[in-house]
């Protein structure tokens, strides 16, 4: 047996067995360790869940841009409502019962759920954003699947790329006073409303924030913040922040420690497609939570060759001071590697420069056809693509619907097995 996981499981063992029953129900901080409501350390093996309470236009094969874009398009041929209405049908079908009694089944004990502070805008499409997690609490209870509640888009962007919503000239978080007292009121709501679930693991306070290094002490502000807005309400909960650069530098985090909330720990991002090396990147956050005694996990890696699929989980795993991870990302459109997709817009066969025949986008596939894709070009503004009719759109929506209920997905079992988890 590795000496790591010995050691790491006689800690648990002294953890839990200094834990009074029933004292400590949620989970929460040990010094560099995350424990769960039963009193023992939690590792996180988690996955990331896209397209359910927010949109990503890629996840349905369209271009990688803010889906403020596709709402206007579709709202020219549908309605003003449109696009309201596709989220909530998309909220209600995307994720199911079923997908979380899979995600079990694969060895995932946790899932982190993303969602726009948007949707906050519309009392109905907020309703239907609680009633439609409210409704599958019971079956992620039965199943012991952790929820980590991470906020995807801010109610300005917080970073200058399309997966905050940015447009070009777009006021971004930092500089509107009035977005980042909406961003705190928006967690407030959501502690009053989960403050007792058990099955909560902690809110992800801001996806990948970026803000430049002369400000960034401007970033910690914010944290205090939301955190202040969410102890009002909620004191159970842990509270989770991510580094800045988008969650790829942890610096800031460990120079205002003392000022952040005692029940919390750190989030990193990690993505190789630019060259980045875990093995020179890990050691540095690994250092940064231990020198605070902070717990630490990755919120997100992946879409990648299987083979640094692999390498960076057996990294994370080996690490003694880390907590664990989460796979980016559970659901997504089947790759096509014909000779035709190396002709398509807006990808080419090629997910930055790793071609779709090496590319491992997701656990969960679902397949697009010729008119739905081209669509969802339409509506992405893909160069050279046809504005569709309104039936046909109609169409499409209803055959998207269809296509990401789990039952009519495919499964990417070689990925599972990179993970080092196990489905029969």
């Amino acid at each position: 047996m590795n000496k790591i996981i010995v050691l790491t499981f006689f800690l648990c063992l002294t953890i839990s067995a200094f834990s009074q029953p029933n004292e400590i129900t949620y989970f929460h901080r040990s010094n560099g360790n995350i424990i769960d409501p039963n009193g023992n350390c939690f590792i996180i093996n988690a996955t990331n869940v896209s397209c359910w309470l927010y949109q990503e236009n890629y996840i349905l094969g369209g271009a990688q841009n803010a889906h403020k874009i596709t709402a206007e398009n579709l709202n020219e041929i549908l309605g003003t409502n449109a696009y309201g209405n596709f989220s909530k049908q998309m909220m209600e079908h995307f994720i199911t019962e079923e997908d979380i009694r899979l995600m079990k089944k694969m060895g995932f004990n946790s899932v982190r759920v993303g969602f726009s502070a948007e949707s906050f805008d519309n009392d109905s499409i907020k309703n239907v954003l609680f009633s439609t997690l409210d409704n599958l609490l019971p079956t992620f209870k039965e199943n012991n699947v952790a929820i980590i509640l991470s906020m995807i888009h801010a109610a300005k962007p917080q970073n200058t790329l399309w997966v905050s919503n940015y447009t070009k000239g777009a006021t971004v978080l930092w500089d509107s006073e009035e977005a980042k007292l909406k961003t705190a009121s928006i967690w407030s709501e959501i502690a009053q409303h989960y403050k007792d679930e058990q099955i909560i693991l902690g809110y992800d306070l801001i996806n990948e924030p970026n803000i430049t290094r002369k400000r960034e002490k401007e970033l910690i502000d914010l944290y205090q913040k939301i955190t202040t807005s969410i102890r009002k309400y909620d004191t159970n909960h842990m509270i989770i922040y991510e580094g800045n650069s988008y969650a790829t530098k942890l610096d800031v985090l460990s120079k205002y420690d003392s000022l952040l909330d005692s029940n919390a720990c750190y989030q990193f991002h990690f993505y190789s497609w630019f060259g980045n090396k875990i093995e020179k990147q890990l050691p540095k956050h690994l250092g940064r939570a231990e020198t605070t005694q902070r717990p630490i996990f990755c919120g997100e890696f992946g879409i990648n060759r299987l083979s640094e699929i692999k390498q960076q989980v057996d990294l994370m795993n080996n690490a003694r001071e880390m907590d664990g991870w989460a796979m980016y990302t559970w659901k997504s459109i089947e790759l096509s590697t014909t000779k035709e997709e190396k002709k398509r817009p807006p990808y080419y066969g090629r997910w930055i420069f790793i071609p779709f025949e090496d590319l491992h986008m997701s656990i969960v596939q679902f397949h697009m056809d010729n008119e739905m894709r081209d669509v969802m070009d339409w509506l992405t503004n893909v160069k050279g693509s046809k504005k569709p009719s309104a039936e046909t759109t109609v169409n499409v929506i209803e055959k998207i619907l269809n296509a990401v209920e789990v039952k009519n997905c495919k499964i990417d079992k070689i990925q599972i097995e990179a993970l080092g988890l196990k489905f029969n």
